[in-house]
């Protein structure tokens, strides 16, 4: 599967590959799995319908949730760029398909790098280029 870019990129260099990488990963990952946004649990007809959309947000969450599986999740456009209530079903459905107290790990770890000093250091050129061709393999076996 070809990843083709056709935005502006969030970020620039290896880590933006990355997260293209990434993004599409979550994208089908998602879409194969459950086939409906983690917010509103609208359905969608194909994984393009699907944005990689955070719980935690990367604005603000911190390397150590930037790339984080469980804090990444397949949302619908709306959802992830207009519904300032969309947490409130992502956290519910965070718990339903990862487990009880998923949210709340998630929460906690934000808390760990906001206000307890618990530093996630990014990731080195070569740490990037061994993500990009594991998420690449992971797209691949979906």
């Amino acid at each position: 599967m070809e990843i083709k870019i056709t935005r502006k990129a969030r970020y620039k260099g290896l880590k933006g590959k990355f997260w293209d990488v990434f993004a599409e990963y979550v994208r089908v990952r998602d879409y194969f799995k459950y086939g409906t946004c983690i917010s509103c649990n609208k359905k969608v007809g194909s994984y393009k319908e699907l944005q990689a959309g955070h719980y935690m947000a990367a604005g603000s969450c911190g390397f150590g949730l930037l790339f984080d599986d469980r804090n990444v999740n397949g949302e619908c456009q709306y959802c992830n760029g207009f519904d300032d209530n969309h947490v409130v079903g992502y956290r519910k459905n965070l718990d339903i398909r990862y487990g009880e107290g998923t949210a709340k790990s998630l929460e906690d770890r934000y808390e760990d790098a906001h206000f307890r000093g618990k530093i996630v250091k990014e990731w080195s050129k070569r740490e990037y280029e061994d993500k990009v061709f594991e998420y690449e393999e992971r797209i691949k076996q979906l």
